[in-house]
């Protein structure tokens, strides 16, 4: 297991805006004020989205902003549980990113890494690092897995619907978004897609983890 890290210099979580989750979404969405209760919520029957929301330090933001990234399809570890700080650093380094923005993506990653583990123990772990350049997952859906953990390190963020109200909203760079997925057993409240990316928009980046269902 990966150590906890204990204190989050790069980054501060953001307090409820006017972007806040609608208060339709009570009992299904939560959005979380800190890392901790986020991942509290991983397990509740009832929720099918949290979201912490979080800003990036200025020299972090500028230093992605620079990177060129490099255009891989998408870097994947089946369980990271076997060596995580392995699988770590190669999906760090596969993205081709600045120094500083790729020590500050891998100290988070660790982060949310263990957190994630530690909400979700005895499952096994997927880890996947993309570079998206075009629209990806078009379509509002839920994935066939058990919970995911989506961050967007740069670009834009994923577009969230609940189809019985017609809500939509979007969640913002380096955000993290906690989702129920379809081996949970449960019918969807809440779905999910990729942005749009107009032509010629520079790659997002992409941090993904998804867990098995409980066994």
């Amino acid at each position: 297991m990966i150590p906890s890290v204990k204190s989050r210099p790069m980054r501060a979580a953001r307090p409820p805006s006017s972007e806040s989750l609608p208060a339709s979404l009570a009992g299904a969405a939560v959005e979380a004020p800190d890392l901790a209760v986020l991942f509290s919520q991983a397990g509740r029957d009832e929720i099918e989205l949290a979201l912490c929301r979080r800003t990036p330090a200025p020299d972090v933001a500028c230093a992605l902003a620079a990177s060129p990234l490099l255009p891989l399809d998408s870097f994947l570890v089946n369980d990271v549980r076997s060596d995580p700080e392995c699988a770590l650093s190669c999906a760090a380094d596969s993205a081709g990113l600045h120094p500083v923005a790729r020590a500050a993506v891998e100290t988070d990653m660790r982060e949310l890494l263990s957190m994630f583990l530690a909400a979700l123990p005895g499952r096994s772990v997927r880890l996947r690092m993309e570079c998206i350049a075009d629209d990806a997952c078009r379509r509002f859906h839920q994935d066939r897995t058990g919970w995911r953990l989506l961050v967007t390190y740069r670009g834009p963020g994923t577009h969230w619907l609940a189809p019985e109200s017609g809500t939509t909203g979007q969640v913002r760079t380096w955000d993290v978004l906690l989702l129920r997925g379809l081996r949970l057993g449960q019918t969807p409240r809440i779905l999910h897609k990729s942005p749009p990316m107009p032509p010629g928009a520079p790659p997002r980046l992409l941090f993904v983890l998804d867990a098995a269902e409980a066994a």
